[in-house]
């Protein structure tokens, strides 16, 4: 009988560090623009590379920044000058996660105290999908979560 309760408190132990979050906005109508999406990489602590990377794994091509083209409209004898994204959509990742060696996971993971990541529409300027999680990353063996993974599969079933 002891040897049963350690145990249940043992899995509860380490069940509780796992990662936890959900999806908690989703897209209507799916996204048919070319997979195209802007991610605050150099804002973003050392997992945005993780993020970017499996982006691109997944067929989109990933931009540093929503930059801007310059355009240029005649309109009679009146010449506009204005900016235009070159991508419609954008992945904020806010999160806070011990950096240092010693907070680190063998595996290169992190322990995320939060990580939101929301797919915003640029022109709209609408939140159109967004997650929420915390816990252990990809990396952190044996509690690791599936952060990343969940991060991508929301900005990869908002488009067609």
């Amino acid at each position: 009988m002891k040897k049963i309760l350690k145990i249940l408190v043992l899995g509860l132990l380490l069940t509780g560090c796992v990662a936890v979050g959900k999806q908690t906005l989703e897209v209507d109508n799916k996204i048919s623009d070319p997979k195209v999406i802007a991610v605050n990489v150099t804002n973003g602590g050392p997992w945005m590379r993780e993020v970017e990377r499996r982006l691109k794994q997944s067929g989109f091509k990933v931009l540093r920044a929503a930059s801007t083209n310059e355009a240029i409209e005649v309109s009679g004898k009146k010449l506009i000058k204005y900016n235009e994204a070159t991508t419609r959509y954008f992945l904020r990742i806010e999160a806070a996660a011990p950096t240092s060696f010693a907070h680190r996971c063998f595996g290169g993971g992190f322990n995320f105290d939060y990580i939101y990541g929301d797919l915003v529409d640029l022109q709209t300027n609408e939140t159109i999908a967004s997650i929420e999680s915390r816990g252990y990353s990809e990396g952190c063996q044996p509690l690791a979560g599936k952060i990343y993974t969940n991060i991508t599969k929301m900005v990869v079933d908002s488009w067609e």
